[in-house]
C-alpha cells in the first residue's frame, strides 16, 4: 500500500514562490521558494498583514504597484475567481551575500481562491515567478550590438506580458468604473445567475431595500423567503424559461424587518434575461425603483378626493333643503 502523500511538504520544497493568505490578507503560510526570495523568515510572516510588511515603498504604500496588488487579492476574495498579474514591478528585500538590500523586483503572479465546504472564499494561494532577468534581457537587447537569439526571445517574453498587464490594468479599471456607477446608481439593481436564481451583484439600493441582508451567493427563496408566496419566484423563472423580460408597475411587495413584522412597498422594476455568446439564457438582471411614497401620495390623493367628494354632496344636499325652506317661507308669507 503507497503511502500517503505529504502536501505539506510538496508545498515547502516546490521550486517557485508560494504563499497563503487570509481574508484580512495575512500570512498563514510560505514555502521555502518564497522565503528566500524575500529574504524572511516564516516566523516573522504568521499573523502579520502583507501590506505591513511589504508595502512596496514605504513612504507611499498606495501607489501604483501596491495598489495593483492589492486589487489582485480583493478581486479573488470578492468573485472566488483566479486573477492574474503578468508583471508587476515590487520592491522587497533580497539577500546578497551576508546583508539584505532592498530593490525593485519584477514579478508574475497567479492568485487563487481557497474555498471553504460552503463555497466561501477562506484563503488566497499566491504563486509568484520572479522575472527580473527577462528584465535585463530586455534592456540588452535594446543596446546597441545587442547579440544573441536567446536574449531577443525572453526580452519579447517580458514585453508580451508587459502588454498583458497594461491591457488587463485598463480593462480592471474599466471595471472598476461599471462597478462604482452600478453601485452608487439611484435605483435598485442585482444580477441573479442560474435556475435558482443565486445572486452574484447587488448594489447599495437593492441591499438597503431589503433591509441589508447576507444576499451573494445565495437563492432568492433563501435570501428573501417571503418573496415565495407572493409570486416573485414564479415570474423569475417565466423569464429565465421563456427568454422574455419582464416589466412591473406599482408592484406590491411585503417585505420582512429585522425588528420583526412586514413592510408594504411599491415597485416598478424589470426582470431582464441575461444570454451568454451563443444565447442562452443564463441569468436575470433585475432594476428599478421604489414608488412607495408615490404610491402613498396617490393614495391620498384619492381619498382626499373622495372626501372632497362627499363633502361636496353634503354641500348639494344641505342647499337643497336650504332652498326648499326658504321657498316653503316665501309661500307662507305670500298667503298672508
Amino acid at each position: 500500500m503507497s503511502s500517503p502523500i505529504d502536501f505539506a511538504g510538496l508545498f515547502d520544497i516546490a521550486p517557485n514562490a508560494y504563499m497563503v493568505l487570509d481574508r484580512e490578507l495575512r500570512f498563514v503560510a510560505a514555502n521555502k521558494a518564497y522565503l528566500e526570495l524575500t529574504a524572511s523568515r516564516l516566523e516573522d510572516l504568521l499573523g502579520k498583514r502583507l501590506f505591513d510588511l511589504f508595502p512596496n515603498d514605504p513612504a507611499d504604500p498606495n501607489n501604483v504597484p501596491a495598489q495593483m496588488l492589492r486589487s489582485s487579492l480583493e478581486r479573488v476574495l470578492e468573485t472566488g475567481e483566479r486573477d492574474h498579474l503578468a508583471l508587476i514591478k515590487y520592491r522587497v528585500p533580497k539577500k546578497v551575500g551576508s546583508e539584505v538590500l532592498v530593490e525593485d523586483r519584477f514579478w508574475s503572479a497567479t492568485h487563487c481562491p481557497v474555498c471553504d465546504a460552503e463555497g466561501r472564499v477562506t484563503f488566497v494561494l499566491q504563486h509568484t515567478v520572479d522575472v527580473t532577468e527577462l528584465r535585463r534581457n530586455e534592456r540588452e537587447e535594446r543596446e546597441p550590438g545587442a547579440r544573441g537569439e536567446d536574449v531577443r526571445e525572453r526580452a519579447g517574453v517580458l514585453a508580451r506580458a508587459r502588454a498583458v498587464q497594461e491591457e488587463k490594468t485598463q480593462v480592471e479599471a474599466e471595471r472598476e468604473q461599471m462597478r462604482v456607477l452600478f453601485e452608487q446608481a439611484p435605483g435598485f439593481m442585482c444580477v441573479l445567475e442560474g435556475t435558482d436564481h443565486v445572486f452574484r451583484l447587488a448594489n447599495a439600493a437593492y441591499r438597503t431595500l431589503v433591509g441589508n441582508r447576507d444576499l451573494l451567493g445565495k437563492p432568492v427563496r433563501d435570501a428573501l423567503p417571503e418573496v415565495v408566496a407572493q409570486g416573485f419566484i414564479d415570474m423569475l423563472d417565466r423569464v429565465y424559461t421563456t427568454g422574455e423580460a419582464f416589466v412591473g408597475a406599482g408592484v406590491r411587495l411585503l417585505l420582512e424587518r429585522a425588528g420583526g413584522g412586514q413592510e408594504e412597498v411599491f415597485l416598478d422594476f424589470i426582470y431582464q434575461p441575461v444570454r451568454d455568446r451563443a444565447g442562452a439564457v443564463t441569468g436575470i438582471f433585475v432594476q428599478g425603483h421604489d414608488v412607495t411614497r408615490h404610491k402613498h401620495a396617490e393614495r391620498a390623493a384619492e381619498a382626499f378626493s373622495t372626501e372632497l367628494q362627499e363633502q361636496s354632496r353634503e354641500v348639494m344636499v344641505a342647499l337643497q333643503h336650504a332652498n326648499k325652506r326658504i321657498e316653503d317661507l316665501e309661500g307662507e308669507l305670500a298667503t298672508r
